[in-house]
């Protein structure tokens, strides 16, 4: 009798405390949590822009001087018209344009006009262990979200060049490699590539074999190339900014669909740090902070639904130095 009371009891309780229950987003992101993070929030919010092309955000940016340096993700912002327009913390648009980028990290280096403090201090990955909770600036209000390092540093595998067509008939009887198919959305379809198309070389170099053409794109990911064609004749030169083949064909897959939008461009950036932090497509290029607002990286792609990338501060580092000199020329004052 004694023990069928308590099993009552307890299942009257159990809708009282599932009632009481956070969602799932308040553990993480609600109002009551998001107070521990107040010195990542005023750095956030000081830094974050909005990258525009038209009335159309493309991305978000990281402020990383006073005097209008930002930093981005590059494959969503390469092909978008210049300058760019850049909605800042001040309320205010702004205008910039691309000075420098890197094909591996995917990360592209803005200077604007923008003239407001950022606040940013660098920070250091050393210490970073899977657990430790960090925090990312976002589009949305509040303009921050929380969650953890989920997995080691480590390398994203680099994926092969993409070109999106299927080939058909190849040799010197055609004069190269002629195109069956072109798959929507992919870059050959961006570069204006048609059905019946022959291709014929690379860069200047012929290209008369099936095999020699897809060795040559693999080769090449992310790189702006010039395709040497034959279409109905006549010989033209067409430029292809070439993807990445998980890119350009694993958007078909079932689970990345059940997912939502996610990165143009997953993988092949060398050294990530792996976060769990909920963020859109649209929030990619913005600050990776630690709980005391130090810049700790910059978030470079949505793989899926739970699985976020962020190029690691030390690396950005890197980059800047590789550019100081476009910096210097653009009037920039940046401290390293």
């Amino acid at each position: 009798m004694k023990k069928t009371f308590i099993l009552l009891l307890l299942a009257a309780l159990l809708p009282i405390a599932q009632a009481a229950s956070l969602p799932s987003t308040q553990r993480t992101d609600g109002r009551a949590v998001m107070a521990a993070f107040e010195d990542a929030a005023e750095i956030a919010s000081k830094c974050k822009v909005s990258l525009m092309d038209g009335i159309k955000i493309l991305c978000i940016g990281t402020l990383i001087t006073d005097d209008g340096l930002i930093l981005t993700k590059y494959s969503e912002i390469q092909d978008a018209r210049q300058p760019f327009r850049i909605a800042g913390n001040d309320r205010r648009l702004h205008r910039g344009r691309m000075i420098a980028y890197d094909n591996q990290t995917d990360l592209a280096l803005i200077k604007s006009n923008i003239r407001y403090p950022c606040g940013i201090e660098w920070g250091s990955t050393d210490k970073l262990e899977i657990g430790h909770w960090l925090t990312a600036g976002v589009d949305a209000r509040p303009g921050i979200r929380c969650g953890i390092v989920s997995a080691y540093t480590r390398e994203i595998p680099k994926a092969g060049g993409a070109l999106g067509i299927q080939m058909g008939d190849e040799g010197r009887d055609n004069g190269g490699v002629t195109v069956d198919a072109v798959t929507p959305k992919s870059p050959a379809q961006k570069a204006g590539l048609r059905r019946g198309d022959i291709v014929f070389a690379f860069n200047k170099k012929e290209m008369l074999t099936r095999e020699k053409l897809r060795s040559t794109v693999q080769a090449h990911p992310g790189e702006k190339v010039t395709l040497s064609i034959i279409r109905e004749g006549e010989k033209m030169n067409i430029e292809v900014t070439l993807g990445y083949f998980t890119d350009v064909f694993g958007l078909q897959e079932r689970n990345l669909r059940m997912s939502g939008k996610v990165s143009k461009r997953r993988g092949g950036f060398g050294t990530v740090i792996q976060h769990d932090i909920t963020m859109t497509n649209t929030d990619i290029g913005g600050p990776l902070l630690s709980l005391e607002g130090k810049l700790l990286g910059i978030n470079i792609a949505r793989s899926n639904r739970v699985e976020f990338f962020a190029i690691p501060v030390e690396r950005i580092l890197e980059f800047l130095t590789k550019n100081a000199e476009a910096i210097r020329k653009s009037g920039a004052r940046l401290k390293l």
